[in-house]
């Protein structure tokens, strides 16, 4: 599976950290030897009249029986997905009483993998907990920063690793239900809330131990011609301009018949995640790549570090008032069950204790994501990847739905369309973490490390990466300046320059010299860029960009590097209009549904930006009412 670079970084501060707490372990056992020798002769004395004391012994379970701690509270910090964690924990004489944590970490990813450490550390007084799948960054930096406290209170560390917790392992799922989903993102909750509101038991299976998916790591824009948005911004936009922009934006590799369906029912899935609670801003945007100005973003107030993480809330919320959905995570599906040539559930099994999972379903909807951290699948498909090409996604993106598919029969198509985005943190591979993000490509000028412009910034996002790979060390800066920045942006940005995401100065030649490139060479190319701002055309490169926005010279000014990063793969499950899994040749295959990235034919060989949350909404709730009508 793909690391990105402050995973492997990560996992060596850990290691780095339990090292030295371990030291810290003999240091103080070996000052406890020499004790022990001093007081030895009083100690075989008191023996002798039997008044010595027992030493702690093991419990019956293998434990290392109770712990002897100073009493008091203890800080400590690690470096979590998007800052540091701080820990302060408190201890009686002989247990760990509270943890109380300070951070930033990612709603529904980081921030859940924190809530079920700490209480698993709480009611075990145990440290021997993996990590939690999902949030990886996140859970080493918090059980780091535990250890440390532990540490400084006299506890015993490399014991605590490896007591026993005393928490039953999770149990064997046999469940019969309605529709099953498997998968637990934006387009298995669409699934699962249509089909729970129109009455049906749903099961919802997820292999991680946190819910979301992938969805939780996406910006959250979703397209849709909107006339109420677009009109008083003098936007002229419908339907089928948004049809022929994906479709020949696509290559025309995709499905006619899917992307026509997108389309007309974009703005539809607008309107029904507002009625689910989601907050849009009132002026869409151009998303990188999106080619026009209909990107739906999450209001900034709500949005946290990333929009799609609200999605999953929202939906979430939905679909506990129902009353009808049941999730389980831990719970890897590994295989449809059929009868008679027809899907009737799934089999698997929980990966933190081997129990099975049973699920008997009259319908079966599959929404497990793409594969672009899965390395080798993709380079199969697309030479372009390499194995330390770092990837935007989640960990879980890894391709089980189409094994699954493919099991019981049905067709894959365009899985050679592997979407590398152009816009990628060379720390995280994430496309989000850098100054100007929440902006329109209007207001992005995109230079080399020679400090010259090398493409539109309003192309596609295939061609941008393309290009980006043609460059010196396949890189380039991404400069934007202050003009349309808010205010309420300050906080964002002073954390993304300090921690090195983005660059920040008040005059161009400040800004090259910080980021390498030659002063006079940058200067240069901002002037010229300028003039053809105010002459209405670019000619400064050829083709010239289109959506010329303002001028860039309104300080402050930043650059943020950005290097190409595998961020959606085109291909998957054969469907057809009605999100109905089918074979090559189009033969439904029945009581099964796919939705979301699993499956291909909607994108076609190029995804435009802001079209995945279309996606997501449109056919989550297609394969959910399709699955309602199987049902």
């Amino acid at each position: 599976m793909i690391q990105n670079p402050n995973e492997i970084a990560a996992r060596q501060r850990m290691e780095e950290a339990m090292s030295r707490i371990e030291a810290n372990v003999r240091t103080r056992l070996q000052m406890n030897r020499r004790q022990f020798v001093c007081g030895s002769a009083a100690t075989m004395a008191l023996a002798m009249l039997g008044l010595a004391g027992c030493s702690p012994k093991a419990d019956a379970n293998g434990g290392v029986g109770s712990q002897a701690y100073k009493a008091g509270t203890y800080e400590a910090s690690a470096e979590g997905r998007n800052g540091a964690i701080n820990v302060k924990v408190t201890f009686t004489d002989d247990a760990i009483d509270a943890i109380d944590v300070e951070h930033e970490e990612s709603r529904n990813i980081g921030d859940a993998a924190i809530d079920i450490l700490k209480d698993k550390y709480l009611q075990s007084q145990s440290l021997n907990f993996d990590t939690v799948t999902g949030a990886s960054l996140s859970s080493m930096a918090f059980a780091t920063a535990v250890a440390e406290c532990v540490d400084q209170a006299g506890g015993d560390v490399k014991a605590l690793k490896k007591a026993d917790t005393g928490i039953e392992p999770a149990a064997a799922i046999d469940e019969d239900c309605d529709v099953c989903v498997v998968g637990s993102g934006g387009a298995a909750f669409a699934a699962a809330v249509t089909a729970a509101e129109a009455g049906k038991t749903v099961v919802m299976l997820e292999k991680m131990d946190i819910y979301g998916g992938n969805t939780n790591a996406g910006e959250g824009t979703l397209n849709a011609p909107d006339p109420e948005r677009q009109q008083p911004l003098g936007i002229e936009d419908s339907p089928d301009l948004f049809y022929q922009q994906t479709f020949e934006g696509g290559d025309e590799l995709g499905d006619p018949a899917l992307v026509r369906i997108l389309a007309d029912n974009a703005l539809d899935a607008v309107h029904w995640m507002e009625d689910h609670g989601l907050v849009y801003e009132k002026e869409p945007f151009t998303a990188i790549g999106g080619l026009w100005q209909r990107g739906h973003a999450v209001e900034v107030e709500k949005k946290g570090e990333q929009g799609g993480s609200y999605y999953v809330s929202c939906l979430k919320d939905s679909a506990d008032k129902t009353g009808k959905v049941t999730l389980y995570t831990d719970a890897k599906v590994e295989q449809l069950v059929e009868e008679g040539g027809k899907v009737m559930g799934v089999a698997g099994t929980r990966p933190s204790s081997g129990a099975s999972v049973a699920v008997r379903a009259k319908s079966v909807v599959l929404a497990t994501g793409g594969y672009s951290r899965n390395a080798e699948l993709a380079m199969e498909y697309d030479k372009r990847v390499t194995k330390d090409m770092p990837s935007s996604n989640v960990c879980s993106s890894t391709g089980d739905g189409l094994g699954l598919g493919e099991g019981v029969g049905a067709g894959l198509r365009n899985m050679e369309l592997v979407q590398i985005h152009p816009l990628g943190d060379p720390q995280n591979g994430g496309v989000a973490t850098f100054v100007g993000n929440w902006l329109g490509v209007e207001d992005y000028v995109m230079v080399n490390d020679e400090g010259k412009r090398f493409i539109r910034e309003d192309e596609r996002r295939d061609t941008i990466a393309d290009a980006i790979l043609e460059q010196p060390n396949d890189e380039m800066w991404l400069l934007v300046d202050s003009t349309d920045i808010a205010a309420d942006r300050a906080d964002q940005i002073a954390e993304l320059v300090e921690k090195g995401h983005s660059f920040k100065a008040d005059d161009i030649e400040d800004l090259a010299n910080q980021i390498g490139v030659q002063a006079d060479a940058l200067a240069e190319t901002v002037e010229g860029y300028n003039a053809c701002v105010k002459a209405g055309v670019d000619t400064q490169i050829a083709p010239g960009k289109e959506l010329l926005g303002t001028e860039l010279s309104d300080p402050a000014y930043y650059a943020s590097k950005r290097i190409p990063t595998i961020h959606y793969t085109m291909g998957g499950l054969c469907i057809t209009t009605d999100a109905q899994v089918c074979t090559e040749a189009g033969e439904p295959i029945p009581n099964l549904f796919a939705c979301g990235e699993v499956t291909g034919g909607v994108q076609g060989g190029n995804r435009l930006g802001g079209n995945s949350f279309t996606d997501l909404i449109v056919f989550g709730r297609i394969a959910g009412a399709s699955a309602v009508a199987n049902a």
